[in-house]
């Protein structure tokens, strides 16, 4: 059984599933970052995408009786989609509305829409449905999926691989995707995203050259929501095909955490959501053993929690750059604290491994029997557990304070490359021998280290 598990973990099915699970982080994690870029970060995010998942449902259920069965079938997802995503603008302006001209808090009126759309899609399912669970009972659609030509399955060496992948994917996924690059166009290639960028980083000096700083913030607020909508309407439409309480199970939360991880740009956003998708995927891939389902299951949640402490933690430090930045004007190196809070991020994404690692080797010793018995889960169960322990540790002290990164680069590096060659280890020994991959596991994880800034805290001391 774990055999099967592991050669599905790499296999186009799985990537398929990762593309899959993927989506509705991705596409409140784009909103995320347009809100943030502008300075008005959308807490409201999950309460959005519960309202649309919900709005969904219900109008593409009823645009049977409303077109007849025919014509529903083929409006209906549509209509659902359009009405879902315009409940999500309609939230979306609410918190603008409260925030820019109201002054209210924005993280409070932000949680509060949260537990309004938590409360009111189940109030409103239960009038509709008499049920608090789920709208089972409703013929509810889905979004169309996107078959691929045949003949790329017949391309020589990638195209079975590619075709098994991208083959009958929800279009909500392909949308995702999509949008990612033009983000990316929009933030750095049009005026616009100039304008906003220059509101997020110093609304004083953007609104002195006349920009209209409330105007774009209601901007970016309403793009936030729009995205948010597209990933509830997937939850309820693309993924499934009904709507279930509090489906998006901390989507939203973990979409305002994506931008920070990705180093605040578009692609970097799509990568950190992959990651988040990569253990949802994997959660439900374990979950076929014969181990307690708690594990499988908690999997996606201590990955949530995780990402929460890294939102906080990278506040936190881009606060304090930011405060140097202003300090030190034209002689701050902007270059070199960049290296070092992608480094810092880095160190978060491992110890997040390393809890999760934690988790799994508790499971291993407290289930031995789901895991080939005694003999072989409880030295396995320790190895992990011990380990993961250990890497935990040594992380620690460079993601409570930065400056440590600063003053003790040659301990950071060493700790990422073994904490990242370890990791890659586990995966490289499952094809090649286990000294060879731990060889080239250090040897990908010094590549990594020195890409994503290694090269240029060397070059400053």
């Amino acid at each position: 059984m774990q055999e099967n598990v592991i050669q599905g973990i790499f296999s186009a099915v799985f990537l398929a599933a990762i593309l899959r699970v993927t989506t509705p982080i991705l596409l409140p994690s784009l909103g995320a970052l347009i809100s943030e870029k502008a300075g008005v970060l959308n807490i409201g995010l999950e309460g959005m995408m519960l309202s649309a998942a919900f709005t969904g449902v219900v109008v593409s259920a009823y645009s049977q009786d409303w077109f007849g069965a025919e014509a529903g079938l083929s409006i209906g997802p549509w209509l659902g989609l359009l009405l879902g995503v315009c409940v999500s603008l309609l939230l979306s302006f609410v918190l603008a509305l409260f925030h820019l001209d109201l002054k209210g808090d924005l993280f409070l009126s932000g949680i509060a829409l949260n537990i309004f759309g938590s409360s009111a899609t189940v109030a409103i399912m239960f009038e509709l449905t008499g049920d608090r669970g789920n709208t089972s009972t409703l013929a509810s659609l889905q979004m169309p999926f996107i078959q691929l030509p045949e003949l790329i399955a017949e391309i020589p060496v990638i195209g079975g691989f590619f075709f098994g992948v991208f083959d009958n994917q929800s279009v909500m996924t392909w949308i995702a995707f999509v949008l990612v690059f033009v983000v990316a166009f929009v933030l750095y290639r049009t005026p616009f995203g100039m304008h906003l960028r220059a509101v997020g980083e110093n609304p004083e000096a953007a609104e002195s050259v006349g920009i209209n700083v409330k105007r774009i913030r209601y901007t970016a607020l309403l793009i936030s929501g729009f995205f948010a909508g597209l990933g509830g309407i997937h939850m309820s439409m693309g993924y499934l095909q009904l709507f279930q309480r509090d489906m998006t199970n901390g989507r939203g939360f973990i979409a305002l955490v994506t931008p920070s991880l990705g180093g605040g740009t578009p692609v970097g956003t799509m990568i950190a959501s992959s990651i988040f998708g990569f253990f949802d995927a994997l959660g439900i891939r374990i979950g076929t053993l014969e181990i307690p389902s708690q594990l499988p299951q908690s999997i996606p949640y201590f990955a949530t929690v995780m990402a929460l402490v890294i939102y906080a933690l990278q506040r936190r430090i881009s606060q304090r750059v930011s405060a140097m930045r202003t300090a030190s004007g034209s002689t701050f190196d902007a270059a070199f604290w960049g290296a070092i809070q992608r480094i810092s991020i880095l160190h978060m994404l491992l110890m997040m491994v390393a809890v999760i690692g934690v988790v799994t080797g508790a499971a291993i010793l407290s289930a031995p029997n789901g895991f080939g018995g005694a003999e072989t889960a409880v030295p396995a169960g320790l190895l992990i557990g011990g380990a993961s322990c250990l890497l935990f540790l040594l992380g620690l002290p460079f993601v409570r304070d930065i400056f440590r990164i600063q003053e003790r680069w040659l301990a950071s590096a060493g700790v990422t490359i073994i904490s990242l060659g370890i990791t890659l280890t586990l995966f490289l020994a499952l094809f090649i021998e286990l000294a060879l991959a731990l060889g080239v596991g250090l040897l990908l994880g010094a590549g990594v280290w020195f890409m994503i800034g290694g090269r240029v805290l060397m070059r400053g001391q």
